[in-house]
């Protein structure tokens, strides 16, 4: 390059938040403090780890750790030298670990040592190519502690080059790769801060891995002299305990947090009053669950909808427009960002009218660039300059984004179209409903037909004809689908049945469930999105 881009990139944003607050905290993590100083010098140390190993510009980096601070210093080293990033999520096994490092040709790998060694020299044994590189947790070297150390400024690297690559499908195939620029990495940073409604004072709690999402909140809550709390271990009581601790003021929480919070009495639950912000997204939330948090804890929710094409910042529904009293707000996805030109298409990818449903499309600088070496993929998935999201959706008179399913999951059944979010929201209205998957199976005269599993709210009672038995529940979905199967069809003392009146009611008689199958917990995937896969061939065993 013979003159210098206009625009930032993550190294320098990077290299500005770590030296701009000399006399403030940035981590938290037990009884470890990390002061800004502090944390620049442990990214410094990681940067010469990172040339003594042979790494630099252009190179193919990766990251395997918990939600420690040494995570996010990994990550910011090797931003900073100029690498492309591809963090492991901590939680998957060791074959999706070889094969999203297989596809992003990686040949660094920096990863927490005492959790992950047996880990990565497997990893190092199976990838010959593969450079492993330790992350020492614990006492910081005296540089560290002391803060002395110099925060060397950031390689240059081009804003339209490859800074980091997500993946996808990993847990039930071989990923797709999903490269995002710098200058995507910096609209994401940037426009986290715009967009979203951060605390004068930011303490934020993190709660999912560092790696992934509390990983791309770091450099905007840095940017604006902000502190991170870590808990490397979700627990409700564990959650309450480190808010009241650390005064936190914001955090990050799936919806299935969120109800686990919700259980706990009102004695616990009054403890959270430093909260302002409970940020919250990667899958569908109860509208009813989340109006009963907003009356115990406040308007202090807000929603995001992204993508790993499009992370973060497709939508926001603010903390004002957490209004239980304007019909259908709260199931909603709230309003485009400023950074996301999102419009509602047909399949012949025609804007449609307001209320209409079609695919969700994005255009702007947070689209990803590229699907990893899958030119037709890409061409398909970024065709007329817009990321086709697949997800349907529609907009309401508002302007409001309502999310009513994957594309791929949209059930047609004697022709008609059924969207499963809809549905899900409606059947979580009724009250004796905790959680709801709706689905299609096959079906010889319909095509599909619409089920769906549920999960009972403490206090009502399946029971009666169809009961099945129950199984051990499972925390997690490992393609078994879902946990403690306990009745089929009618009868369950007339429950089934008076659910599907609710649901009839409202949707019709083609959007209501024909089974009903009550299960102790509907299977999640690691992000905590309803695992339909798994769900739907369970189902399809169950009512064969």
């Amino acid at each position: 390059m013979s003159a210098q881009p206009a625009t930032r990139t993550t190294g320098e944003l990077l290299y500005s938040a770590l030296t701009r607050y000399p006399r403030r905290t940035a981590f938290i993590d037990g009884e470890r403090t990390f002061t800004y100083p502090q944390a620049a010098a442990g990214v410094q140390a990681v940067r010469e780890r990172l040339r003594a190993a042979g790494a630099g510009l252009g190179d193919f980096g990766s990251v395997l750790g918990g939600s420690r601070p040494e995570t996010f210093f990994a990550t910011s080293a090797m931003s900073m030298e100029g690498l492309r990033v591809s963090p492991l999520h901590p939680e998957n096994g060791i074959r999706d670990h070889r094969l999203s490092l297989e596809l992003a040709e990686v040949s660094y790998l920096l990863y927490e040592a005492g959790r992950f060694d047996e880990t990565a020299r497997q990893l190092a044994e199976e990838l010959p190519g593969l450079t492993i590189v330790p992350l020492t947790v614990g006492e910081p070297e005296p540089g560290i502690a002391s803060g002395s150390a110099v925060l060397e400024k950031p390689v240059r690297v081009d804003p339209e080059a490859p800074a980091s690559m997500g993946f996808s499908g990993g847990t039930t195939g071989t990923p797709k790769g999903i490269v995002r620029s710098g200058r995507t990495m910096v609209t994401n940073a940037l426009y986290t801060v715009v967009d979203w409604e951060w605390p004068e004072e930011n303490r934020f709690l993190v709660t999912t891995p560092m790696s992934h999402a509390s990983g791309a909140m770091a450099l905007p809550i840095l940017l604006r002299g902000g502190s991170m709390v870590m808990m490397d271990k979700f627990s409700p009581e564990g959650f309450v305990d480190a808010v009241e601790a650390h005064g936190i003021t914001s955090t990050f929480l799936v919806p299935t947090m969120i109800y686990r919070i919700l259980a706990l009495p009102p004695a616990q639950t009054d403890r959270l009053r430093s909260l302002q912000t409970v940020v919250y997204g990667a899958s569908l939330m109860d509208p009813t669950r989340l109006a009963e948090a907003i009356e115990r804890l406040g308007r202090i929710f807000l929603q995001l909808y992204g993508q790993a094409e499009a992370p973060n910042l497709i939508s926001v529904l603010r903390r004002e427009d957490h209004d239980p009293s304007v019909p259908g707000r709260l199931a909603s996805a709230g309003l485009p960002t400023a950074c996301a030109d999102v419009t509602i298409r047909d399949d012949e990818d025609a804007e449609v009218s307001a209320g209409e449903v079609g695919e969700i499309c994005v255009a702007g600088p947070i689209v990803m660039s590229e699907y990893w070496k899958q030119p037709e993929l890409t061409a398909e998935t970024l065709r007329g300059g817009r990321l086709h999201t697949g997800d349907l959706g529609r907009f309401d008179a508002d302007g409001f984004l309502h999310i009513v399913g994957r594309k791929k999951d949209m059930i047609i059944t004697g022709g008609l179209n059924v969207y499963p979010a809809e549905v899900e929201v409606r059947m979580l209205e009724h009250p004796a409903v905790a959680a709801a998957c709706v689905v299609g199976v096959s079906d010889a005269d319909w095509g599909e037909r619409v089920v769906a599993a549920v999960v009972l709210r403490e206090g009502a009672k399946a029971g009666g004809a169809g009961s099945a038995g129950a199984a051990p529940a499972g925390a997690e979905s490992d393609g078994a689908g879902p946990a403690g199967a306990a009745s089929v069809g009618a009868g369950a003392n007339g429950l089934v049945e008076d659910i599907q009146a609710f649901v009839r009611a409202e949707k019709g008689s083609v959007q209501t469930p024909k089974d009903v199958v009550f299960v102790e917990e509907i299977p999640v995937t690691k992000i905590g999105k309803p695992d339909k896969n798994a769900v739907r061939a369970q189902l399809e065993k169950l009512l064969r």
